[in-house]
């Protein structure tokens, strides 16, 4: 029986040996990998009362991120939102559930619904987390979230103006001064509003808002066009007042209130760039104004 207990014991302090030699060795970068991905299939295959772990669900929506699946590590990371609100964990999960949105964000020719998503997650973050360390960097992506925005808002009027869909491209052009208008592109706004009624014979609001353009936006880089198409519209009077460059625009001058908000809209189905500009019309008068392109709403 002795003999038994000691063999059994002089192997098991050689298993005991063995492990511990073979845990120290040096792992190559295929058993790294393998153990990566051996630790992604427990995570992803765990029973249900494990995915109220809020370990397990932060890991698993960190090995999505590292793998570049910001769909998934979104939904991994709201799912811990959900749970563990109040987790000192929480506000890193808010703050990543946003770069996770603004890794899905595209060019402007595509729904921006990724920057809406991003700039909502970080403006959480500074409400229910105020101070956090991600502060800084949470309002510098809510900044190029409004600007991309805009852009887009732009983008889809412009389009609509070659498309000689006006009042669309009015809706769009002033969705920007109502929603973003401290971002640069307010000038520009402006200076296609200005283009949009010149062309559909409404010169005085034309003016009006290229006044407010050569007036606010000393610096805007479409500022030349401004002038020239002011110049165009108003003789030797608008020539000489964006040659001077006046301080302030007259007091009898004011912006039109803002035209009726749209319905929510789809993104283009096809790239407004690629799209020929809609010729204007033979008999001499200004084009008529068309509602919508694209056979979807403006």
């Amino acid at each position: 029986m002795r003999v038994y207990v000691s063999l059994a014991a002089t192997v098991l302090v050689g298993l005991l040996v063995g492990c511990s030699s073979a845990s120290k060795a040096p792992q190559s970068k295929e058993a790294a990998a393998r153990a990566t991905d051996a630790d992604e299939q427990i995570l992803k295959t765990d029973p249900l009362e494990r995915n109220y772990d809020p370990h397990v669900i932060m890991k698993r929506a960190e090995a999505f991120f590292e793998k570049e699946d910001y769909a998934e590590a979104a939904v991994e990371y709201q799912h811990f939102l959900d749970l563990h609100r109040a987790h000192m964990l929480a506000p890193y999960a808010q703050y990543r559930l946003g770069l996770s949105h603004s890794k899905q964000v595209t060019t402007l020719d595509r729904d921006p619904e990724h920057v809406r998503q991003t700039i909502d997650a970080m403006e959480n973050l500074l409400k229910e987390y105020p101070g956090s360390a991600y502060e800084l960097d949470a309002r510098a992506k809510i900044k190029e979230g409004r600007e991309h925005l805009a852009a887009y808002e732009i983008y889809v009027g412009k389009h609509y103006y070659r498309q000689a869909a006006y009042l669309a491209a009015l809706h769009r052009f002033e969705r920007v001064l109502t929603l973003y208008p401290d971002v640069e592109d307010s000038a520009e706004a402006h200076y296609y509003l200005a283009k949009t009624y010149k062309d559909i014979g409404a010169p005085e609001r034309a003016v009006e808002h290229l006044i407010v353009l050569l007036a606010q936006y000393p610096k805007a880089k479409i500022r030349k066009d401004g002038q020239a198409l002011l110049a165009s519209l108003n003789g030797k009077a608008a020539a000489a007042f964006a040659a001077a460059g006046a301080a302030s625009p007259p007091s009898r001058m004011s912006i039109p209130p803002p035209l009726p908000p749209l319905p929510q809209t789809r993104s283009l189905s096809m790239n407004p760039a690629d799209i020929t500009p809609a010729g204007a019309n033979g008999n001499g008068h200004a084009p008529a104004i068309v509602d919508c392109g694209l056979n979807i709403l403006c």
